[in-house]
Order: C-alpha cells, then structure tokens, then sequence
C-alpha cells in the first residue's frame, strides 16, 4: 500500500461516507486492504519497525570495550578480535561497519563561521597549474591567489616560480589592484614569508615583514596543515584550477596565455558572480569594502630580487639557470644583480653596466654585442669565428653582407677583421650605414665601405681620426731617422749669460 492509495481511501470513507465494499469496488483494491488502511492512523512507511535480532548483538559489549580500550580501532581489525575462539561472530564486515559509525564519535575538528568585517584581512597563497615549455625547457606554472575576506573580491597572477620575489611582486599588485590595504594578512607556511615555525610561534622573514610594515599590515600565519583557517583562498585556488584553467589546454600552449587569461578570467568571471555564501557578487559587495581600506604609500614597495655575483673570466654572470653577459671592465668582480618580473640589470660600483631581457629558460646565453666587441678588443689575437660570430650579431645588413662576402673569391676573415677595425675607429652606427649603402650598390668589399665612410664624414665635415699604427706596418723599416745629437738638448738645458749693456742693444 503507497501513500496515495491510504489518503484516497480514508476521504472516500471520511468525506463520501462509502463503504468498505463500495470503496473496494472504486479503487479496485481488496476490502482487506480497505478496512487495513482505515486501521493505520500514519501513513505506511511512518511506523517504527520493530527491531530485529542481529548476529552481531551477542558482540556489541565485546565491541564496546574495545572501542573504549582502543578508540582508532579499525573495522577490520574488531572483526579479528570479535571472530577469535568457537564461538566468535561469523557474520561480515558491513554490520560491524555500521556498529562502529553508530557509537564512534565523528572524527575531525567542528569548525565555527567567521563573520569577517569590511577592510579587516585578505587570504593569500599559491597553487601549482602544471607545466608549460618554454623552448627546451619545462617549466611549472604557478598561481598567486590572494582574496578580501569580507567582499570575496579576488586577484590572480600567474608566475613560472615560486621565489620571494615572485611573492612579494604578485602581492603588492594585489593590493594596487584593490586600490589599499586592509588591516590583516592571512597565510600558511609559505617560505617567503615564514622561516620557521608556524602558527603563533612562526619566525618571520624580514623582507616580508618589511613589506606588511610599508603597507601596515598585520601578519597572521595559519598553522601546519591547517588549511581551513585560509579556506576562502584555498576554495580561490581550486575555484581558479577547475574554472579558469580546466578545458583550455589548446588555447595555452604559450606562457604568453597565461596573463591575458587571468585579467579576463579575474574581472569578467570571478569577480562578477554570484558568490554562494555572500548571495552577492563579489564586485557590488567590494563597493562597501573600498572606503574602509587604507590608501597605499606614495611610495611602492621595492619588489626586485637582488642578489651579488662574480663575474667569470668570460664575463659573464649566473642568474636563475642562464648567462648574461658584462662589460670586460667588470671581469672577476663582485657585482649586484637586479631582477624583476622582465629585465635583469647588472650594477657595479654604483652603476648599471648592463641590462637584458630576463631569460626563463634554462641553460641559455643572453649576450650583447657591445659587450662581446669591448672583449674583442681587449684581446691580443682573436679566432675568425669569433670575428664571423660577433659581426653577425650586429644585425641583419651585417650578415647579409657577410653572406655575399662569402659567395666571392675573397678571404672573408680579412675584409671582417678590417671592419671591425672601422667600427672601432669610426663607431658602430657610421660603419653600418655605409655597409646598408654598400649593399645598395653591389659592392661588398670593406675598402668600399671605408671610402663610404671617410665621404660622408667629408660631407659632415668630420675630422678624420688618425690611426695609431700604419696600414702597414712593414713600411716602419723603411723610415730612416737621423741618430739624435745629446747636445742639442745640452744647448736648451744651458743657462745664456745675460746681456752686460742692455741699453746698447735697444740702440
């Protein structure tokens, strides 16, 4: 019998004043059933059934003990000990199971709701979102997550490291995105923000703490394996990894997806949803938040990574995997490397020497050819496939003038070795337009390009430097000079007898 069948029967004898038979005959159903349903004041399904007799009820003390004796028993190993001797129970695992969930408290923590106020704390902390290649090199990309407590307005940057830097960078453009700073910072046991401990007795890292004091910010580190006093960035992370990230591996197949990714994803998706627990969108909520942060520091916080390096005898430095080239001048000496998310900068006694692309492959030399020409000259000989590879890197007019010179019957080393000698003399920029001019013309020949260079310098009206040395040196022999006579200079050492009647001399 179903509920409906007992509810129709009851307002037919109720309400319409049938019979049992007359009910019967309506419903199609057996009088029996009738006069059953009529007996039952619940509906059928609603009464307590009695209990029945289990073969695990002759046990259930002797579980009861156990439990008491040894609460983390598992329900494996309270079947072993319930079994052992003839009469040991015989039955299976499922009822003793269901034993042990009944009478065993819940395990875990009870965890109570915080009502977070406007402007008090934002949650930060990264997550790993696989691995990207980046030419020969496999890199992780990571996310930095950060969230206000109270509007659950959120900010995301991806990264290729987790170092301080990377930290304190994705930070601070969280804050800049927020447009101030609340009064607490919430975190876990992050490397660059704790050294170590956790918790309440957590020794910070200066820098970090440097950063929450130019910001006042109070740090507030979660304890180890805590992850719930963070949950709000923690539910951002696995938010970011399952909406953001999931089904899009055909479309970030470069790290330059990545950015472009998290702005969209930030301002058109996350920040404008209905968020579950607020029933408000993050954005609209944020709006009550804003006035109470307080306003950033005129001046920001210095994010770049600095460290100090040797530079080797080939004058280059280490950083993050990869070479940079230095000037020669800084050879074997201690210099400042400066980093931040695009450049590295070299400094030396005060000074930049040097400032590249910063590189996040592995294994790679990034060299100027500025650099790589001031060693060239330092050197007392230098390999022509030194000469062939630093001509080549200044540009595409020297290589394909390099290319043609090759095609000719002329040694190539000669023509290259006498072009640097112009670059050197002349500069960079003039010997490069007389090789565009030169090409222009047909004419690959580094004379050429030394009569382009001297006519236009006639046409500017430009002294023409003077070598050090001769063209050819084998002319030195043939110069004869007259043996040098000590006495002249005598004669200008000597002091002249004055003039006894200077008078007479004026007459």
């Amino acid at each position: 019998m179903n509920v409906a069948l007992w509810a129709e029967i009851r307002r037919l004898a109720e309400i319409e004043k049938l019979s049992h038979r007359a009910i019967a005959r309506r419903l199609l159903c057996c009088a029996k059933t009738v006069k059953k349903a009529l007996g039952m004041e619940r509906p059928p399904g609603q009464h307590p059934r009695p209990s029945q007799a289990s073969l695990l009820d002759p046990y259930k003390k002797q579980l009861d003990a156990l439990l008491a004796q040894s609460p983390d028993l598992s329900a494996v190993r309270l079947l072993e000990e319930i079994g052992r001797g003839e009469a040991g129970y015989i039955g299976g695992i499922s009822l003793v199971r269901r034993y042990v969930r009944q009478v065993r408290r819940p395990r875990g923590r009870i965890y109570q709701a915080v009502d977070w106020q406007p402007g008090e704390a934002l949650q930060v902390d990264w997550g790993e979102c696989g691995r990207i290649r980046l030419g020969n090199t496999s890199r992780r990309v990571n996310v930095f997550v950060a969230v206000l407590c109270y509007s659950r307005l959120g900010y995301i940057e991806f990264s290729l490291a987790q170092r301080k830097a990377d930290f304190y960078r994705a930070f601070v453009h969280a804050l800049e995105f927020f447009g101030g700073s609340p009064r607490k910072a919430i975190f876990d046991n992050l490397k660059a923000a704790v050294l170590n401990g956790h918790g309440r007795s957590a020794c910070l890292h200066p820098e970090f703490l440097a950063l929450c004091g130019h910001y006042y910010l109070e740090a507030v580190p979660c304890a180890r394996r805590d992850p719930e006093s963070k949950g709000m960035v923690e539910a951002g992370v696995r938010y970011v990894k399952h909406n953001a990230l999931a089904g899009r591996e055909a479309e970030l197949t470069r790290w330059e997806d990545y950015p472009p990714l998290a702005v969209y994803w930030r301002d058109q998706v996350a920040n404008v949803r209905l968020h579950h627990t607020t029933r408000e969108r993050p954005v609209d909520r944020f709006q009550k938040e804003r006035p109470l942060l307080r306003a950033l520091p005129t001046i920001p916080f210095d994010t770049d990574e600095v460290v100090s390096a040797i530079v080797s005898p080939l004058v280059q430095i280490e950083f993050d995997g990869n070479r940079y080239s230095v000037p020669p001048e800084a050879a074997r000496q201690t210099v400042i490397v400066r980093a931040n998310a695009s450049q590295v900068g070299v400094i030396y006694q005060g000074r930049e020497l040097a400032c590249h692309v910063r590189c996040y492959q592995r294994g790679q030399l990034i060299c100027q050819a500025e650099h790589q020409l001031q060693a060239l000259q330092l050197r007392q000989r230098t390999r022509a496939s030194d000469v062939e590879r630093l001509f080549d890197a200044l540009g595409p007019e020297a290589r394909e003038f390099h290319l043609q010179l090759r095609r000719r019957p002329v040694k190539t080393s000669v023509h290259l070795r006498r072009l640097w000698n112009l670059i050197r003399l002349y500069g960079r920029a003039d010997v490069l337009a007389a090789i565009v001019l030169a090409h222009q013309y047909q004419t690959y020949d580094a004379a050429y390009v030394e009569a382009l260079v001297l006519q236009e310098r006639r046409r500017r009206e430009l002294p023409s430097p003077t070598p050090l040395c001769p063209q050819r040196p084998e002319l030195i022999e043939d110069i004869d000079l007259e043996e040098p006579d000590p006495g002249t200079y005598d004669a200008l050492c000597q002091d002249q007898d004055p003039d006894p009647n200077p008078e007479e001399s004026h007459d």
